[in-house]
Order: structure tokens, then sequence, then C-alpha cells
């Protein structure tokens, strides 16, 4: 329980810092005022656009996981109560649960299931990566957001390259047998850490099997990036009904820059990190410092409604009750 409070302690910490140099930059009259510029009938739309980009989610994850006996269901309830948790948990917390919520439920392994979360991040990382790069060459060019988009190259294509060399030169069950025993014989006392440690790395190489296949890779990218062209048009509607002009590929700015700076470490949805990568994005074309922190807000707050309504619902619909201590045993793969 301790390490839940701390994280969260800290999150909440970073998010107050973020928001306290924003607020300090506003005027919030200004803000308020900004508000009511918005045109609520472009959230129509948003609703429909926002939770097939789940249903997209939930297809994808069923190909990382090669399962075609795995229940679309369970893989879409899964991934909403896993977004919901993020809403509420400081540093994602709630993909972890996800993970351990779906192997539970599907008596699927523990590290394949995590693992399959973990490519789904660097998938997203390395599509949202080549977005920037391309928005930035073709509508906005500007050092700061070349650095952003360095630093995401690093990480996503730098993690992503990682893992595919682990998959081409890992070695075969054979050797790692091999090793195994080797180790138990000089460490006797310790044969059931040596064999449980194995049997997490044993399934961590099956969790990375997908990235063995160009054919199912491709089909990877090819479903991230239509989840993010849907969140990319969220972000586009919402930033219209405000009567902004802005072009679908700006739209795309905001996207990425704000997806980017919600990887900080904050608090419960990235609150503050989010508010600060949509004003710095939406300062490029012009837009006031106050219009685009109330774009920001309206933003994210439309998305965790839409979230934690469909959230709720399948927890509902599961019978699943959730609370801290819950949280804290399942995080810690008890």
């Amino acid at each position: 329980m301790n390490k839940l409070i701390n994280k969260k302690s800290l999150g909440i910490v970073i998010s107050l810092i973020f928001i306290a140099i924003i607020v300090h930059q506003v005027d919030i009259g200004k803000t308020i005022q900004a508000f009511g510029r918005m045109n609520p009938l472009f959230i129509l739309p948003i609703i429909p656009i926002y939770l097939l980009s789940f249903v997209i989610r939930a297809y994808r994850w069923k190909t990382f996981l090669s399962g075609n006996n795995l229940k679309f269901m369970s893989l879409l309830s899964s991934i909403f109560i896993g977004f919901s948790l993020n809403c509420v948990l400081p540093a994602r917390a709630g993909e972890i649960y996800r993970a351990y919520f779906f192997s539970k439920k599907e008596n699927l392994n523990k590290t394949k299931v995590f693992t399959s979360v973990i490519l789904e991040r660097f998938f997203d990382g390395f599509v949202l990566f080549t977005i920037l790069v391309a928005v930035i060459y073709l509508v906005q060019r500007s050092a700061l957001f070349s650095n952003i988009a360095y630093l995401a190259g690093l990480i996503f294509l730098g993690g992503l390259g990682a893992l595919m060399i682990i998959v081409k030169l890992q070695e075969s069950g054979n050797k790692r047998e091999k090793v195994k025993s080797f180790l138990i014989k000089i460490g006797s006392n310790r044969e059931n850490a040596i064999n449980k440690a194995f049997s997490v790395l044993n399934s961590f190489f099956d969790g990375l099997k997908t990235l063995d296949s160009y054919q199912i890779l491709l089909k990877i990218v090819f479903l991230t990036f239509i989840v993010w062209l849907l969140e990319g048009s969220v972000v586009f509607l919402v930033i219209k009904s405000f009567g902004i002009d802005i072009t679908y590929l700006g739209a795309f700015l905001v996207l990425t820059i704000t997806a980017f700076s919600s990887l900080i470490p904050a608090g419960p949805a990235a609150i503050g990190p989010y508010q600060w990568g949509y004003i710095i994005a939406l300062n490029a074309f012009t837009v006031q410092t106050e219009l685009a922190f109330a774009v920001s807000i309206v933003n994210q707050l439309i998305l965790i409604l839409i979230i934690l309504s469909a959230g709720l619902y399948f927890m509902w619909k599961d019978h699943i009750t959730i609370n801290e201590k819950v949280i804290e045993e399942e995080l810690n793969w008890n």
C-alpha cells in the first residue's frame, strides 16, 4: 500500500508543478471566457470515433497475443478497465492491472500478456514518432518539436530495435535449459528461484514471438496507424469546436506532442503535462495560451468521461470491485 501511496504522491506533485507553471502564464479570467467559444455539437461525432479506436486497440491486442480463441469482448473490457484506472492512478499503473486482470480472466501467462502490453507501447511510440516527423516536415518546423522527435525516436525506435534483435539472437530452448541446469548445480539452495526466473524469461521470449513475423508486424503497424488516425480526428474535432483555424495535419502535431508529454510520470491521467504539451503545440499555430489551456481541459475531460463510463460499465458487467488494497496486491503480481 505504501508503494502505491508514494507513487501517487510523487505523481500528484509533478502534476501540480506543471499546473502551477501553466497557471502562472495564463489569465484565468480569459481562460474561463474561452470555454464559451465551444460548440457542443462537435462532441456528438467524437464519442463513436473515440470508442471505435478502442475496438481497434482490442483487435490489435489480440494480434499481439496471437490468440484466435481469445474472446474479443474480454479483450475490450480489459482495455477499458485498464485505461479507466489510468485516469485515477499515477504513472499509467492501469496498464499493469490490465495485463494482470486479463491473464487471470483468460487463464493466460501473466508475463506473456504483460510483454504484449509493453510491445503495444513501443509500437504506439514508433507510429507517433513517424507521424510527428512527417508533421514537422510538412506543417510546422520547430527546434523544440524536432528535439522531442529525436528523443522519442531514440526511446521507441531504439527500444523496438533492441527487442527485435533479442528475438533474432535469443538462445534456443535447449541452450537455456543447459544454462539453467548449470546454475542449479552451482546454487542448489536456489533451485526454486532459478526455475522461477527462467520460467519468466521463457514467457517473455514467448511474448516477443510476434516480432518474428513480418506479416504480423505489418498488420500491427497498420492497426496502430488506424488507432492514432481516429485519436487525431478526435483532437481535430475538439479544436475545431472552439472555432480555431487548424488543418487536419496540424491537429496531429497536437496529438503527438500531448502523447509524448503524457509519458512524464505525473499524476492520474497525466494532468499537467498533458495541458503543457497541448499549449506548446497550439502556440505554434499562434493560438493564445488561455484558449489553448481551455481546449486542453475540454479535450482531456471528454476523453476521461468516455473512458470512465465504458470502464465502469464493464466493471459492472463483469462484477468487478476495485479498491486500493486489491490494486496493490495485483500490481505486485501476487
